[in-house]
């Protein structure tokens, strides 16, 4: 099935990238469209937003919940991740000219058990409020944009 509009081809392409290959269910496109609406994301939004997509993930607010990704070693959890995650989530502001960098802070601090490949992208999304391309090949210009000299 094609997608039939932005939010539905960014949250397919989101899940394509997760190895997610079955359409998105109704409740993650309007989570999705609900989340792209919110003037500012707060904790509490993020972890609603990360319920739908990975039911199962928690936080890692909490000393030994720790995640391996690969090669990347996320610190270790704690307090720490939640008060990073705030910090975090007060500077991300609804404009593209933050957005790349937001968005590596937030992988490389892999803020929940699961899920943070889509809800990164999420509010990679929210941030920018334009990805007709989508993600991976806006996210690429902007990789090139933020890396010249």
């Amino acid at each position: 099935m094609k997608p039939t509009n932005n939010n539905e081809y960014f949250v397919t392409e989101s899940n394509r990238i997760e190895g997610i290959l079955r359409p998105p269910t109704q409740e993650e496109l309007e989570t999705f469209a609900h989340f792209l609406r919110l003037p500012h994301v707060s904790l509490f939004d993020l972890q609603s937003f990360v319920s739908v997509y990975q039911p199962d993930a928690q936080l890692r607010n909490v000393v030994g919940r720790n995640v391996r990704v690969g090669n990347h070693h996320p610190l270790p959890g704690s307090p720490e991740i939640r008060e990073r995650l705030i910090d975090l989530l007060s500077r991300a502001k609804r404009t593209p000219d933050s957005a790349y960098a937001i968005h590596l802070e937030y992988e490389t601090l892999h803020p929940f058990t699961d899920g943070n490949g889509r809800s990164g992208r999420a509010l990679w999304a929210w941030q920018t409020q334009s990805f007709p391309l989508g993600f991976l090949h806006h996210f690429y210009y902007q990789t090139l944009s933020a890396n010249q000299h």
